[in-house]
């Protein structure tokens, strides 16, 4: 290996060194091999994420290659993350400027970047759950069917439908290529030779064996029809699906051989992580990219034993297909492990040899047997449990290193349940239903209450709930009157005669659930939503739970969820909501949330499929029996051929059953995440009393690796813990150490500086923890415009004239997709059209072609953990020598210079601390290759006179010197949390309200 001195100041050197020395030969091999096809073999815990890094850290020492030319996927933000933070601590801020990304974020940044080759996307809406619901019932009732719609039940295969529709555009393929793959299917099942009984009492007859597979095909030839009109409703209504991104942009990169070569141009490495988890889609991308050359520099990482969900032995073909597709592939096997104990290493191997060389482990922890909990009950198990983690607690084990895994996400809930009850802190990292949180479900009764104002019953319901602290002695009082419920809340008379407590309080409630109802009416859903859950006291509510991060989480589910459904119903009610959650009800349709996971010092309770790619000390696998870990009744009422899985051209149709491969994966991934300690619970009885097996992949474990651990003498407290209170979580992390990681993980904006400055309540609500928040009709005025903006100037960059009417119609596209309310979507539009077409006819023959378009900074360093970022509107390239003038777009009235820099009374010059920022953030962009001129702010909509108007400054060394030290100063404060007991000069500012409210 070589390290040249001009390149390695792209690498930290001596890190780099350290690093690379510390590599065993199989990694130094795969580092070094910069140039062709690469493939590796990485079980758990060989240091495939390390490996990855030090590979792209390296290619940035050894070549000339800018860190904007290498391509990292992967299949998680969490990975992502972990990926960047890691190659960060080799590179430093360059590791910013790598395109680390997951399949689908790939995707979305080439249709963003290139929407002009996405019709079917661009101006059309993400569908909502319901909407694709509401579509394929309409089809189900509109199409002629028999086997796909039973005479009992109509809907019966719905979901299943669904969720084949979507699987087969996961694999690539379209109606048409189904359509052809399932008459291939039937040729072949028509020619199996003992299909029919040749003699006896069922001569004639096809065997049963056969029967379920000839439905199989029957469904699946209605699916084609069902699946093609589905296709052709999605176009008609501007909708587009959640798979639709990846495999539009696999169909655009086939078809548009410019794209693919702009973008093969760009990406010059390409490395690959969980290859083995790809689908057909993603792989067809891939393969795209590589096209160019006949040895493309890409760089796969994967583990067949580690894949779940896919096709059986879809998995291993992904790495023959890459072996035959390169045929000077160099393949590479990691079998030294440095995260778990020998014995851990054993027993996985004993699940899963899968014919590859044993794991050796290097970590050097003290070897101990895997402990085998056998409990009486499930309840006795949660309560054994719980028992065993406050012991580790108490021995100073950090809780952010216990694991709980499970099968199911419904498995987390009696065991969260008893984690609290014992004090135990916490956090779900799972995806969770919204809807099922109890405290979500005390907002929708709040809701429910609002749009059935007038409703005794529910009313009444809605007193009940700890949030009004309405004693309930009070609320019996007001049932049991002789007078209507509301009629009792608004009158202090009636209330005092009654003997009733808090009366201010149901007076309070009377004022505003009325209010709530005066602007449901007047106002759009995402509105009410907002002013119900501020002002009701909800957020407040929540923000004062100890598992306020979770919380906050699930309310920006629901929140997202009704701002999507507006985007595609303008007049959107609370009624319609409700409408909507009766047909989620109906068909199981969930909306899905993940936590938080940057609560510190917590134990961490996920499904083992959640946990690819974590590591924790102690690691419990509960509920370990069978048919819940492998041999589970899975019955697939539409059961898609091989061919939709395979890479291959040619592939032998399968019509064998169901085997426990994907089982089997997931409980050796579950039982890999262990560094010292794996324990495996299960109860001989289940909830109904009925006698449980243990899992046969504990029975596939050589017993001498298997310690039983005696469980009678754990249980004498169980009763008292299963009656007692639920206590108040002991804080789990200071609030400085949470809010410090939330800052950290954030990259530090314009937006965010000037929020601060503006209010820290602002910026800590809005930046930092990003509570929901409704966009008002000027903001979302203001996205379309500059969505507008963007997409006329991509192609006005590439030389392009669109033309005025391009220009508009762009801005009417993006409107559309906009959450705004009809009375306020007449008035922004007419008013977009008007500046639009004005700013175009009174700029257009000045505007330069030499340009670049939404130019997005990110990882500028400023040290102490500031890292900034920055998008700018537009850049003016003026010479050869890199110099530029920026441009941001201002839409509203212009303002005057003065007010600009600040100057005036009614300014603080965040406009002109925006140039500023940007300046700051050029000039420590690729070691200041870009040399800023000046800033411009340029304004859309003319003045009252009808001139438009823009402003040029130019921007003194001394300003960025005192930015450079604001920022700092500022991000002082924040980590200090010195600004916790201030607030603003707005006396009105809604932020500091509800701060004081938080105790």
């Amino acid at each position: 290996m070589k390290l040249t001195g001009k390149n390695m100041r792209k690498v930290s050197q001596n890190k780099f060194k350290i690093a690379y020395r510390k590599l065993n030969p199989e990694q130094k091999q795969a580092v070094d091999a910069i140039e062709g096809p690469v493939m590796v073999i990485a079980g758990p815990g060989t240091g495939k994420t390390h490996l990855l890094t030090m590979r792209i850290a390296n290619i940035l020492a050894e070549t000339d290659t800018p860190p904007e030319a290498v391509l990292a996927l992967t299949f998680t933000e969490s990975a992502v993350a972990s990926m960047r933070k890691k190659l960060s601590e080799l590179i430093g801020s360059e590791a910013y400027r790598v395109n680390i990304t997951t399949f689908r974020g790939f995707a979305n940044d080439i249709i963003k970047n290139y929407p002009d080759d996405f019709p079917n996307i661009i101006g059309s809406t993400n569908i909502s759950d319901v909407d694709q619901v509401q579509i394929v019932r309409q089809i189900i009732d509109s199409l002629e069917l028999f086997n796909l719609r039973p005479f009992g039940s109509r809907y019966f295969y719905l979901r299943s439908i669904i969720n084949a529709i979507n699987e087969l555009k996961q694999q690539g393929v379209l109606p048409e290529e189904f359509s052809q793959i399932i008459n291939d299917q039937e040729k072949v099942f028509l020619k199996i030779e003992d299909l029919y009984h040749k003699k006896g009492a069922h001569k004639g007859k096809m065997k049963g064996k056969y029967i379920d597979m000839q439905k199989h095909i029957k469904r699946n030839k209605e699916l084609i029809s069902i699946y093609d009109e589905y296709q052709k409703s999605l176009s008609n209504l501007r909708f587009y699906d959640y798979s639709d991104m990846i495999v539009q942009a696999m169909v655009v990169l086939k078809k548009n051989n410019d794209l693919l070569l702009t973008l093969q141009e760009q990406y010059l490495y390409i490395l690959v992580d969980e290859h083995q988890d790809t689908n057909t889609a993603q792989n067809k991308i891939l393969e795209l990219l590589a096209s160019y050359h006949k040895d493309p520099n890409i760089f796969i990482v994967g583990d067949e034993k580690q894949a779940i969900f896919r096709f059986q032995g879809a998995s291993m073909e992904n790495f023959m297909y890459f072996k035959n597709l390169y045929k000077n592939v160099k393949l590479i096997t990691l079998w030294r492990n440095y995260r778990s104990t020998q014995t851990i290493l054993n027993a996985a191997y004993d699940l899963n040899s899968k014919d590859s060389k044993k794991l050796l482990a290097k970590a050097g922890h003290k070897e101990s047997l895997i402990n085998l909990y056998i409990l009486p009950t499930q309840e006795r198990e949660q309560y054994f449990l719980a028992q065993s983690i406050k012991k580790l607690l108490k021995q100073k084990v950090l809780a952010s290193q216990i694991a709980i895994l499970y099968r199911d996400n419904r498995d987390v809930i009696p065991v969260s349940r008893i984690l609290e009850k014992a004090g135990v802190p916490f956090v779900i990292e799972s995806n969770q239903d919204v809807l099922n949180d109890e405290d979500i479900r005390k907002l929708l009764i709040i809701l429910k209450s609002v749009q059935n104002f007038g409703s005794p019953s529910e009313l009444v319901e809605m007193l009940h709930i700890d949030i009004f602290k309405i004693p309930p002695l009070d609320v019996y009082k007001i049932a049991s009157l002789p007078l209507d419920p509301y009629d009792v809340i608004k009158d202090r008379k009636v209330m005092e005669k009654a003997g009733i407590e808090e009366i201010d309080k149901l007076l309070e409630i009377y004022k505003k659930v009325s209010s709530f109802k005066r602007g449901a009416k007047n106002k759009g859903a995402v509105q009410a939503f907002e002013d119900i859950v501020r002002e009701s006291g909800f957020l407040v509510y929540i923000l004062n739970k100890p598992s306020a991060a979770e919380k906050l989480a699930k309310l920006h589910a629901l929140f997202d969820q009704i701002k999507s459904l507006i985007e595609s119903h303008k007049d959107y009610t609370l009624e319609n909501f409700f409408e909507y959650l009766d047909i989620i009800k109906e068909h199981n349709v969930l909306i899905k949330t993940t936590v938080f996971e940057q609560a510190p010092n917590r134990v961490r309770l996920m499904t083992a499929h959640k946990s690819k790619g974590l590591e924790f000390e102690y690691v419990y696998i509960i509920n370990a029996v069978d048919g819940h870990w492998g041999s589970r009744r899975h019955y697939e009422h539409i059961k898609l051929p091989r061919r939709v899985y395979s890479l291959l051209k040619k592939v032998e149709e399968s019509f064998s059953g169901e085997s426990d491969e994907d089982e089997r994966n997931l409980f050796y991934v579950a039982l890999t995440r262990v560094r010292k300690q794996a324990s495996i619970l299960y109860a001989k009885q289940n909830q109904n009393g009925k006698e449980q097996l243990p899992s046969r992949f504990i029975m596939e474990i050589k017993p001498e690796l298997i310690k039983k651990v005696e469980t009678k003498v754990e249980l004498k407290k169980k009763e008292d813990l299963e009656f007692s209170l639920t206590p108040s979580l002991p804080s789990t992390a200071k609030e400085k150490e949470f809010l410090n990681q939330l800052f950290y993980q954030q990259m530090f904006s314009p937006t965010a500086l000037n929020n601060y400055l503006q209010c820290p309540w602002k910026y800590f609500y809005n930046n930092l923890l990003r509570i929901p928040g409704a966009p008002n009709k000027h903001l979302i005025f203001g996205t379309a415009v500059h969505n507008a903006l963007k997409s006329f100037f991509d192609r006005f960059g590439k030389g392009e004239n669109p033309g005025k009417k391009y220009l508009i119609n762009r801005f009417v596209e993006s409107l559309n997709s906009q959450p705004i309310q009809e009375k306020d979507y007449k008035e922004a539009l007419s008013k977009g059209k008007a500046a639009l077409s004005g700013y175009y006819d009174h700029y257009y023959k000045s505007w330069s072609k030499n340009i670049l378009n939404e130019f997005s900074i990110k990882g500028i360093d400023l040290g102490g953990g500031i890292i900034l970022s920055g998008k700018l509107d537009k850049i003016i390239l003026l010479d050869s020598s890199n110099n530029i003038n920026v441009i941001d777009y201002k839409t509203g009235k212009p303002r005057s210079r003065n007010e600009i820099e600040g100057l005036t009374k009614n300014s603080k010059g965040d406009y002109k601390r925006q140039l500023v920022f940007y300046n700051l953030l050029l000039n420590h962009y690729q070691e200041g290759k870009f040399n800023m001129k000046a800033g411009e702010i340029n304004f859309i909509e003319p003045d009252s006179k009808g001139n438009y108007k823009k402003e040029l400054f130019d921007i003194n060394p001394e300003e960025m010197v005192a930015l450079e030290k604001q920022i700092k100063a500022v991000a002082k404060e924040i980590l200090s949390l010195s600004f916790w007991d201030k607030t603003c000069d707005d006396p009105d500012c809604e932020y500091c309200k509800l701060r004081k409210m938080i105790k």
